[in-house]
């Protein structure tokens, strides 16, 4: 596999692949439809390898880029069912390399021994133990990239031109979002089905909501949600299996994604997911991939606009002169000596550092 970073974004070449065709048909072939039921077993197996192969790519980058600095492990690598139960996260991601994450790992086999049924739960004394050992969980969630994305960057299917990819990349940016499931409810029939009328359902079924409407409701909902998913961050990653490329865009953090300013919200994919709900964000509020880092704390990290034509990097992420880049296009470096580094920011920002 070949990758590199074009516009914070990571583009990857993944003619060779470690996927096993046999751990995928077996994911397939237990795979249980929770808003797709006409879903036919070919495209089980096709979704399920491209989540795979998307998991792939994540894992060679942050190997290659953050090898030295995060570890991680796969649910792959943990699960004892052979491949048999839906996996409720795809990695573990941790920065200390002294860190032992074993009893993390039983607590999680526990947890898929406890499940008797299809859908396996991270206990809350799993959730608890990640949250003290600061282990974060994570989720990728993977999509193709639909004709309709490449004909409004007006690309062409030629990766090897950088300017078209960049469109490419953009129109994805601005177009396509961040999401997750609800809870309670993953599809409806009606599409004028709406976040007032998903409130009002999980009303109907926590007796801790009686007595709160509106946007006391619609906050509460909210704080159960967090409370009920499990993954602390979504990697978002895109797919041209005709020609095996992928890009990794970015990543949110679960409380950045399930906060007041949430689209409640359906995917525009015809006779496959229009019935499915989903909570969104658009990507260009993710943070881009390359600064996973600073989900560990950002204590002595510096910042970049990478659209200035000066070569000052600043301390302070909300400084003044980077209010207009998007968290996706913000340059993140681990130190000062980083910056300086790479060649292009060499000054301190003189209102940053006084």
């Amino acid at each position: 596999m070949k990758i590199k970073v074009i516009d914070n974004v990571v583009f990857a070449d993944y003619n060779e692949l470690k996927v096993n065709n046999m751990i995928v048909n077996q994911i397939a072939n237990h795979t249980v439809e929770t808003w797709q039921p006409d879903r036919k077993s070919f495209e089980k197996g096709s979704n399920t390898r491209q989540g795979k192969i998307a998991e792939e790519i994540v894992e060679f980058f942050w190997q290659i880029y953050f090898g030295d600095y995060l570890f991680t492990k796969s649910y792959d690598e943990i699960r004892n069912d052979n491949y048999k139960k839906h996996a409720p996260f795809d990695f573990l991601i941790w920065k200390s390399a002294e860190l032992d994450i074993t009893p993390i790992e039983k607590a999680i086999r526990n947890d898929l021994d406890s499940t008797n049924n299809e859908f396996v739960k991270l206990s809350e004394y799993t959730r608890d133990l990640c949250k003290k050992k600061n282990v974060k969980i994570v989720e990728v969630k993977s999509t193709k990239i639909r004709d309709e994305l490449k004909t409004q960057a007006h690309f062409e299917g030629d990766y090897k031109d950088t300017e078209s990819v960049k469109k490419l990349i953009s129109t994805i940016k601005r177009k396509d979002d961040v999401f997750c499931y609800p809870y309670y409810k993953r599809s409806e029939t009606n599409h004028n089905y709406n976040f007032n009328d998903y409130c009002i359902y999980v009303k109907s079924m926590e007796p801790s909501l009686t007595g709160y409407d509106g946007e006391e409701l619609k906050s509460k909902v909210l704080d159960i949600e967090l409370e009920k998913q499990c993954c602390d961050i979504f990697v978002r990653v895109y797919l041209d299996s005709s020609a095996n490329i992928g890009f990794v865009f970015g990543w949110m953090k679960r409380e950045n994604l399930l906060d007041n300013e949430v689209i409640f919200k359906r995917m525009p994919k015809n006779n496959k997911s229009e019935d499915a709900l989903y909570f969104t964000k658009n990507l260009q509020k993710a943070e881009s991939i390359v600064n996973l880092p600073i989900l560990f704390g950002s204590d002595g990290f510096v910042y970049a606009n990478p659209f200035t034509s000066t070569n000052f990097y600043h301390k302070n992420r909300d400084c003044r002169y980077l209010s207009r880049v998007m968290q996706c296009d913000l340059i993140v470096y681990r130190n000062e000596n980083e910056a300086v580094s790479s060649g292009r920011f060499s000054q301190r920002c003189r209102d940053c550092f006084v």
